[in-house]
């Protein structure tokens, strides 16, 4: 195949996937012109390149789409379901024909005027039988580019192996960029190099950006043909579906999302076969007439986490086992002592369907232990949980060969260890005030917000067991949100920062501990392993236990009214006294050399960044004689810098707080461990030394991770 026609091949794959979404949305609202403009000149660019290649057959079928278009854009016709389904087939019918070009193979037997007469104006809409639904959906996988924007885009084959090679290399630079960072500021400020430096990081983090989208692809890609199969299935079984997705921006190696097309396209059709009601049942359950179909991927690690969710009728566990039990796969004995999550897992053996007779879609028992095989086959793995009359999940977890991704680290023991910032909802300290924390039976629950919510210890995760003791008090606690969208909190002892690590995986015995996902380097070289939360959570019965409870499960009867809070950062200043500021007012933490503050008179300034800024705090007593800590605060109009002598934490206080004394430079006074902090009324600091803010872009927080 010349470069010519391979370029046309690709183009036209490209543009169906994209134009098959576009169609979809369009049918649901009619009057889109910009939809109907771009389905219009995917048809048109089609028509156009046959007439170059000579493909009589493939012009004559866009020829006659583009024609009931035409219409449709200059208002002498309105668009219908027929048409919409009309354009589909024809659509799907270039497809075919785009492979076989692609294959050097005869283009699929049958003629096309059935395809031709369904777009004239009063036809009936019989979709004819060679076309399929999931042919769109299988269709293999392009670039990011939509059909609005089409361009040809030259393209190579490489070998992965290389590509891979390549990853590595460019991962190990970002690690000996993390350490040459770390040195950089042990040594302090030197501006012959720092200005180098940061050049160098930016050059490397655009080819480490542009290396890793040659061997990733963001599952949105995937997403993109999955409206369209949801359509055609919902419409053929008589059923309503919306679909939701979240996470497309996750990425994915090429070549597994052309592995877990097939086995998503099964729990897709399972989920609308045998999950969702029709929409007259669904009214009779005091459901929506419309069932939702979501699609939720988060990046772990070197894994993939993605969940597949309907809230459709569960499943059937009794039906499973009785299933199961005629069939001879299990004996009742054996059915017996399984566990209830056990029993779900009977969806995954051979032959066995809970429904009621076969259809073209499903019921043969064919399928769902296909999907286990193949993603198990790619070191995945694929668990489900059901609520009867609720809905079902499907959890799948697809490793990844090599990733850079964004973590927090945290500190349990004496040893570090990341955690994926896609999980991380929220970071909050046991001892504040409106967190409650109680023992219910084995399990320690958390109390926050009003919601409750099961905790784990990472010391016992590491362990094994729950032999060691716990201070709960004086943990941190990280509020981990699944994929699943369930909550638990993860206790450690304290976190400590975030940033990129460069995440390679581990040594297949290590990985079946269930804990780690695998491991990174710090930036002094050290190794760090990193946690696998999804794992962690099913091995320590979270999954089950959120399952079970419900999102408020705080009793109204013992709900005390909760006093409005503010996070402040805690600080001593120079004279040691404790004293605090308002969180959302800190915009970073800076260390600069006691040569970089000019104090005359009442006058301060201090140097920060080759910028100069307005100094408080220096009044309360003699500056350190080493290097100098800064609060620098900001208000979003002025901003100023305030020298301390630690920063200690991060707290809750009462909003309401007492009167201080007359120092008109606090706020108010608030209690902390029974003792008296004076807050600082910032806003009055800003407004009297800030300075205004400069124009250049705001910095980065560097105090969210405390």
């Amino acid at each position: 195949m010349d470069d010519l026609l391979a370029d046309f091949v690709a183009e036209t794959r490209e543009m169906l996937e994209a134009s098959g979404e576009e169609i979809v949305a369009w049918e649901a609202d009619p009057s889109d012109k910009a939809r109907l403009d771009t389905i219009f000149r995917f048809v048109h660019t089609v028509k156009g390149n046959c007439g170059f290649f000579d493909f009589p057959r493939l012009e004559r079928l866009s020829h006659a789409a583009e024609d009931a278009l035409a219409d449709c854009r200059a208002g002498r016709r309105e668009p219908d379901r027929v048409l919409v389904s009309a354009v589909l087939a024809i659509m799907d019918r270039i497809g075919q024909m785009n492979d076989a070009i692609e294959a050097g193979e005869d283009y699929p037997a049958g003629g096309d005027d059935a395809l031709i007469d369904a777009l004239q104006p009063g036809a009936v809409g019989a979709e004819p039988d060679e076309t399929t639904p999931t042919e769109t959906a299988n269709a293999e996988d392009g670039s990011s580019r939509t059909a609005r924007t089409a361009t040809v885009q030259r393209s190579i084959r490489l070998p992965v192996d290389l590509l891979d090679e390549v990853m590595k290399g460019v991962s190990d630079m970002v690690l000996a960029r993390n350490d040459l960072a770390r040195r950089l500021r042990e040594a302090g400020e030197q501006p012959t190099i720092d200005g180098p430096f940061e050049r160098l990081s930016a050059i490397l983090a655009d080819v480490r950006g542009a290396t890793t989208r040659m061997r990733m692809q963001r599952l949105e890609h995937l997403f993109g043909a999955l409206p369209r199969l949801v359509r055609d299935l919902a419409h053929e079984l008589g059923k309503e579906v919306v679909v939701e997705f979240e996470g497309g921006d996750v990425e994915l190696d090429r070549e597994m999302v052309e592995m877990v097309r097939d086995p998503v396209t099964h729990i897709i059709r399972n989920a609308i076969d045998h999950g969702i009601e029709p929409p007259e049942k669904r009214r009779e359950a005091d459901k929506r007439p419309a069932g939702l179909l979501k699609f939720a991927a988060r990046q772990s690690g070197n894994r993939i986490s993605l969940a597949i969710s309907d809230d459709g009728r569960g499943i059937d566990v009794d039906r499973l086992e009785a299933k199961a039990l005629a069939a001879g796969v299990y004996t009742r004995a054996e059915l017996t002592r399984m566990d209830e999550r056990q029993k779900r897992l009977l969806i995954f053996e051979p032959g066995l369907s809970t429904a009621d007779s076969v259809s073209s879609v499903s019921g043969r028992g064919v399928g769902m232990d296909v999907v286990r095989a193949n993603i198990e086959k790619v070191g995945g793995s694929i668990d489900v949980f059901s609520q009867p009359g609720e809905g079902t999940t499907f959890y799948l977890q697809l490793p990844l060969t090599l990733s850079i991704m964004p973590a927090l680290t945290v500190e349990s023991q004496g040893r570090l260890y990341a955690l994926p910032r896609s999980y991380i909802e929220e970071i909050v300290f046991a001892r504040s005030r409106d967190v409650e924390l109680a023992r219910a039976g084995e399990r320690q629950l958390l109390t926050f917000r009003n919601r409750r919510v099961p905790c784990i210890a990472l010391a016992h995760v590491l362990a094994g067991s729950e032999t060691e003791r716990i201070d709960w008090p004086e943990t941190t606690l990280v509020l981990i949100r699944l994929a699943t969208d369930e909550i638990f909190a993860l206790a450690v002892d304290r976190v400590h920062d975030h940033e990129d690590v460069v995440v390679k995986p581990i040594p297949p015995a290590i990985m079946e501990t269930g804990i780690y996902a695998g491991t990174t380097l710090l930036d002094d070289g050290r190794p760090m392993m990193l946690l696998d939360v999804p794992n962690i959570a099913r091995d320590c019965g979270m999954l089950d236990d959120l399952r079970a409870r419900p999102e408020s499960a705080v009793e109204e009867e013992s709900t005390a009214p909760v006093r409005p809070t503010v996070p402040v950062m805690l600080f001593t200043g120079l004279d040691r006294r404790r004293r605090a500021v308002r969180l959302d007012l800190v915009q970073r933490i800076d260390t600069v050399e006691p040569e970089a503050i000019d104090i005359e008179g009442a006058r301060a300034q201090v140097v920060i960044d080759d910028r100069l800024f307005a100094l408080l705090g220096h009044e309360d007593g003699p500056l350190p004689e080493g290097r100098c800590r800064l609060l620098r605060l900001s208000d979003g109009t002025s901003e100023l810098a305030l020298i301390v002598a630690e920063v200690l934490d991060a707290r809750e206080v009462d909003e309401d707080m007492g009167a201080g004394d007359r120092d008109r430079r606090y706020a108010g006074v608030a209690l902390l461990e029974g003792r008296p902090v004076p807050v600082l009324d910032a806003h009055r600091l800003l407004a009297e030394h800030g300075n205004p803010v400069s124009a250049e872009p705001a910095p980065t927080r560097e105090v969210s991770a405390l």
